[in-house]
């Protein structure tokens, strides 16, 4: 089978329907430039081969073989390649009465793949068998060698190179069956190891089991002959006792009667004498009532009502000061919330203050530059017009020059006005001073008290501003100490009341020997450890009971110590670290619970703890020997366990213990002890850090206090000075010495400023004459000033406009910033404000709160003092009357003993009716449990006459009934053991498992056989691939060192293993020339070692040669001489195959039968046919 004709339609550079046919049966070329599309060719025949690698004909996806991706409007693209086959030896199967074989492939962008053969749609696995059979699989191509593959040989070690040569022999068929065969071993394998642990963890346990079962129930059925035995011994001897005991109990039951009848007669007597008594006591307390008058029950019922009012207004008292406390948090935390809100406010009104100058000077600024650049703008516009652009405005030359005139001519006119001023002033000021020359020296004296008062008060403030004090900084620091006082104090209560609750957690003792070192003692268990998660807490606490009260020393000499001098208030226990020793639970118990219930339902007490390292052996002795579970249900599975076998805790102290106990029920009484520790430290560690902080505003209150005397003893000596100062100023200004002198001040400096104006003036007048001069000047050269003035204003505007820009970009840039921080402003303002409202209120409710609670607490004094008052009557009151009931006292305790006495027989008298109850009780039970042991062992009726017979079954001084009855327990407790799993089907059980055990070792004995057999199935293959290795490797090794003479004369080449090794390890190439071998292939040329490898594959193909063979570019590498050799070569050694070679050497193609051109031609490929008759 070979190709024929091949039809390309829209397939890659093959837009156009091209159909190129003529294929030659041997030998055929493809040459053409590059990208003319003759290698598209090729992927063509891969395509239809069915190749799924899309990288092996170039290609990202089936889109991007269509002809231009389907851009060009073209969006299908189709391969037709006609085979021959007329020769049936090359047919593939199914297909030999056909004389040629069509088969299309086509691909739609968007669609889907679509096969046909000879036109009809199949499947392209059908394709693909179809290849296969002939040796053409596509995706495994042998017959298709790239130039990369070449390369790829070249690089190859030897026993890469001996899988190349077992694939061309076709030994992967071997290696599969191995495999399946190294499967089917994989399988029987685990199967034996199936059976084997049936056997082991199945039959064997059940067998073992089946047998203690059957040796339990032997034991049972002896325990039960015995037991019955026994028993009827027994019960023989507790029938004829009950017969004894009853007809004893009539007897002493007429004993017991006549005794209660002697005790009810003196009791009789005892009342009469008792009745007198009352009489007696009677007329002695009808005396002393009457001179009572009854006045102790009022005063008793006056108290009452008292304490009642006392304790009504203790609750309101209580009451009231709980929400004066509540509202003085509320008012603080109201402060606090101000102040934070009235510094933010602070200081988000400095920023938008320093914003709004910085927004203001901006606005300005852009306003400036927006006047400035609008100036600039009609200067230009002026200039442009031809005006004269000046400073004041747009103006003529003329007009400027009549300006100038005009204002050197105004400015004249001023300068005489003001010398003619200035002379006046000066004669003034001469008058003046020789009238001021009289009261110059009391004026000086006046003048340098003042610079000298000035010096004091600038030193004094000075000073006053170098201390470092802020008036309003004490008083921050005193409420500041205040709410510490406060908060230290809210905080030691609390401390106190969970103190008062957790009594037993603090151990006090005293020191046992002077200079006793404390650290030895480190303390109470409970106090030592930090529970991780305080959901554990009631969990732990049950774990460690009572021994978290007890005490842990360093060694057992300082528990003496302490036991014998320290003191204590309570029996405590010791925990010396020298000798106590620990157990944890093991490792392996941990894994267990842990697989069992997972590793967070399982943990050990031990692990929910932190403690000090050195405190591990005490801690172990406390909790080392129990989990921690989250309920009742987990707890039993790990309890119970029996690889575990240790007490379980839930999270509501539910204890589990292994021996069988289960404890539990109701809650603690007010929670968890290690809870409330938890709080008490948390507390105590919020004390100290508050502590230190009034220390510290305390030290720095004192300091400042220092600095706040220095700071108003400066301040004092400032204001008093200053005031001074201010007070000969004012006596300086009403005298007439100081009135001259400051007016000659005045004329002084008016004389100054008009010298000044008159120097201004006189330069005015002498630039508007240049000016004048210059615009005369200008007037002659019209032409060149305006030019050069254009220019300068071009120059001023395009820098106006820039700077403009500027100040408008900076000024909305920081508008929006400052809108927002107004915003902010304004809330916060807003935030203060009702705070302050609030707080206004809260003032209101505290002062309110505050009066109702002194008002309470007054009204409570006087109240106690009232029931004191009353309480202390009633005192005195009960004295009188105990004195005067001595007497009574007296006949009463006589009658109290009679009374007693007759209490005491009348007890007596119960017991005996108790007795009385308890023989008639014992008698009718004597006479039931006769009945009931005649109703239940019927044997009794028919053997009486027998029980107690010397030397029977029944003789009770032979067999012990005791001991029997001892025996009988433990003989009943046994059978119950034995009874509880006792397995009656043990017997036919054992026989079944027994016959089952035989037949899983008969079919364990099959697989091991079979597992042999294929054991040697494998070996048996390996031997076939080694000799049909061996024998490819001869006939490849023929073929190479023909070929490769054929290609290059005179050379020799062939496959040998490398040194140390055989055929089956692996192969190496040999290369030689002329009878001389090279020792590698370093030593070739490029060309040479190209002829090698190619000879080499060519070698393997021809073992099992394919109908077809593509080769691409395989001479990229050698010289003209070698190409030429390849055609003669393929002539002489594939004359059944066809060869489609693509090449660009000239030596190649033209030993071609047909040659194929490709061509572009309006950006699509065509192909054009040479037949060389030459080579026919």
């Amino acid at each position: 089978m070979y190709v024929k004709s091949i039809i390309l339609d829209g397939f890659k550079s093959y837009g156009n329907r091209v159909e190129i046919k003529g294929f030659d049966r041997e030998f055929n070329a493809i040459t053409g430039l590059n990208g003319t599309g003759k290698s598209n060719i090729l992927d063509s025949i891969c395509f239809v081969l069915g190749i799924t690698n899309l990288s092996h004909v170039r290609a990202g996806s089936l889109q991007d073989l269509v002809y231009k991706s389907g851009q060009a409007g073209i969006t299908k693209a189709s391969v037709t390649i006609m085979f021959d086959n007329s020769d049936k030896n090359q047919s593939p199967i199914g297909y030999d009465n056909q004389k040629d074989i069509s088969i299309t492939r086509q691909v739609v962008i968007g669609g889907k793949n679509k096969y046909l053969i000879n036109g009809i749609n199949v499947q392209n696995k059908r394709v693909t068998d179809l290849f296969c059979s002939v040796q053409l699989n596509v995706n495994n191509p042998h017959f298709l060698i790239m130039q990369g593959r070449i390369t790829k040989v070249l690089n190859m070690k030897p026993p890469e190179i001996l899988s190349m040569v077992e694939e061309a022999a076709g030994t992967k068929m071997y290696e599969t069956k191995k495999q399946e065969t190294q499967r089917t071993i994989e399988k029987k394998d685990a199967k034996l190891k199936e059976l084997n642990d049936i056997i082991k963890e199945e039959i064997s346990p059940k067998l073992s089991k089946l047998k203690e079962e059957r040796s339990q129930y032997q034991e049972y059925q002896k325990v039960v002959r015995e037991l019955e035995n026994l028993v009827r011994l027994y019960v023989a001897w507790k029938y004829v006792a009950a017969e004894e005991n009853s007809k004893n109990s009539k007897q002493l039951l007429e004993d017991v009667k006549n005794q209660i009848k002697e005790k009810q007669k003196k009791i009789v007597n005892n009342k009469k004498e008792s009745q007198e008594i009352d009489k007696t006591i009677a007329e002695m307390s009808d005396r002393l009532d009457r001179e009572s008058g009854g006045v102790l029950q009022v005063i008793e019922k006056e108290l009452q009502e008292k304490e009642a009012i006392e304790a009504e207004i203790a609750a309101k008292t209580k009451s009231t000061q709980d929400n004066l406390k509540a509202h003085k948090s509320k008012h603080r935390l109201l402060e606090n919330s101000i102040k934070d809100d009235e510094k933010a406010y602070i200081s988000k009104k400095n920023q938008l203050d320093q914003m709004e100058n910085s927004f203001g000077s901006l606005r300005s600024e852009m306003e400036e530059d927006a006047k400035l650049l609008t100036e600039a703008q009609d200067r230009f516009q002026a200039a442009s017009s031809g005006l004269q652009v000046t400073e004041s405005g747009q103006a003529s030359l003329q007009d400027q020059l009549i300006a100038a005139k005009q204002s050197a001519s105004e400015a004249s006119t001023l300068i005489s006005q003001h010398t003619m001023e200035k002379n006046h002033m000066t004669e003034k000021l001469k008058t003046l001073q020789k009238e001021a020359s009289t009261s110059t020296l009391q004026y000086k004296k006046q003048q340098a008290n003042i610079i000298s008062i000035e010096k004091e008060v600038e030193n004094l403030k000075n000073d006053l501003a170098n201390i470092q004090y802020d008036e309003n900084q004490l008083s921050e620091m005193q409420t500041r100490r205040n709410e510490l006082v406060s908060s230290v104090r809210e905080l030691c209560e609390r401390s106190d009341i969970l103190g008062s609750q957790l009594r037993r957690c603090n151990f006090q003792y005293k020191d046992p020997e002077p200079n006793f070192d404390r650290s030895k003692v480190k303390g109470l268990v409970c106090r030592l450890i930090k529970v991780k998660d305080q959901t554990y807490c009631m969990a732990l606490e049950i774990a460690g009971g009572g021994k978290l009260y007890n005490v842990i020393v360093d060694t057992e000499q300082t528990s003496k110590g302490i036991l014998k001098n320290g003191k204590l208030q309570y029996r405590t226990t010791m925990i010396p670290l020298n000798k106590i020793r620990g157990r944890q639970i093991e490792l392996d118990k941990i894994r267990c619970a842990e697989q069992l219930v997972g590793p967070e339902n399982g943990k050990t007490s031990l692990s929910l703890i932190e403690f000090d390292a050195y405190l591990k052996p005490a801690m172990e002795w406390v909790f080392g020997d129990s989990f921690v579970c989250p309920n009742l249900g987990i707890c039993q599975k790990v309890a119970f366990h029996p690889k575990i076998q240790k007490r379980c805790i839930t999270l509501d102290g539910d204890v589990v213990d292994p021996r069988g106990t289960l404890s539990g029920g109701s809650a603690i009484r007010g929670g968890s002890m290690l809870l409330r520790l938890e709080e008490l430290k948390e507390v105590e560690s919020q004390i100290e850090p508050i502590q230190n902080k009034l220390k510290k505003v305390e030290c720095d209150i004192k300091s400042m206090r220092q600095t706040y005397d220095v700071y108003m003893n400066s301040k004092q000596k400032y204001e008093r000075r200053h005031h001074e100062l201010n007070a000969a100023k004012q006596q300086m200004q009403m005298t007439r010495g100081h009135q001259t002198h400051s007016e000659i001040e005045k004329l002084t400096s008016s004389i100054a400023d008009l010298t000044k104006e008159i120097a201004e003036l006189q330069k005015t007048h002498d630039e508007s004459v240049k000016k004048g001069k210059e615009l005369e000047e200008r007037m002659k050269d019209l032409k060149g000033h305006r030019e050069r003035q254009m220019k300068a204003v071009e120059d001023d505007l395009e820098k106006k406009k820039r700077k403009a820009k500027k100040s408008r970009d900076s000024w909305k840039n920081l508008e929006q910033d400052f809108e927002t921080l107004k915003l902010e402003v304004s809330e916060l303002q807003k935030s203060v404000d009702a705070g302050k409202e609030q707080l206004v209120a809260a003032e209101e409710n505290l002062e309110q709160l505050s009066r109702q609670a002194e008002e309470f607490n007054t009204e409570w004094n006087r109240i106690k003092e009232i029931v004191k008052d009353i309480q202390l009557k009633i005192k005195e009151k009960k004295s009188e009357i105990a004195a005067k009931s001595r007497e009574i006292k007296v006949i009463t305790q006589k009658k109290e003993q009679l009374l007693a006495s007759n209490s005491d027989i009348e007890l007596e008298i119960k017991s005996l009716e108790h007795q009385i109850a308890k023989i008639q009780s014992d008698a009718a039970s004597c006479e039931d449990k006769i009945k009931a042991m005649r109703n239940q062992y019927e044997w009794i009726a028919s053997e009486r006459e027998y029980f107690g017979e010397p030397g029977g079954l029944y003789d009770f001084k032979e067999r012990d009934p005791r001991s029997a009855g001892h025996r009988i327990s433990q003989l009943e407790q046994l059978k119950d053991k034995l009874g509880r799993n006792l397995n009656t089907r043990a017997q036919t059980l054992l026989g079944k498992e027994e016959e089952q055990h035989t037949a899983i070792l008969q079919k364990k004995t099959k697989v091991e056989n079979d597992r042999a057999t294929l054991i040697n199935t494998m070996k048996e293959l390996d031997t076939t691939k080694r000799k049909a290795v061996i024998k490819a490797c001869e006939q490849v090794n023929k073929d190479f060192g023909s070929i490769f003479s054929t290609l290059l004369p005179g050379a020799q080449a062939k496959l040998i293993p490398p040194e140390g090794m055989t055929v089956v390890d692996g192969l190496e190439v040999k290369v030689g020339f002329n009878g001389m071998w090279k020792e590698g292939l370093g030593e070739l040329s490029g060309g040479q070692r190209s002829l090698v490898a190619l000879s080499l594959i060519l070698a393997m193909l021809l073992f099992h040669p394919a109908p077809l063979y593509i080769l691409d570019e395989v001479d990229a590498a050698l010289d003209l001489s070698h190409t030429q050799n390849i055609g003669n070569m393929l002539a002489t050694h594939f004359k059944k195959s066809q060869f489609i070679i693509v090449s660009l050497k000239d030596g190649m193609f033209n030993n071609a039968n047909v040659l194929f051109r490709t061509k572009f031609v309006d950006g699509m490929s065509t192909v054009q046919r040479t037949e060389q008759t030459n080579r026919r």
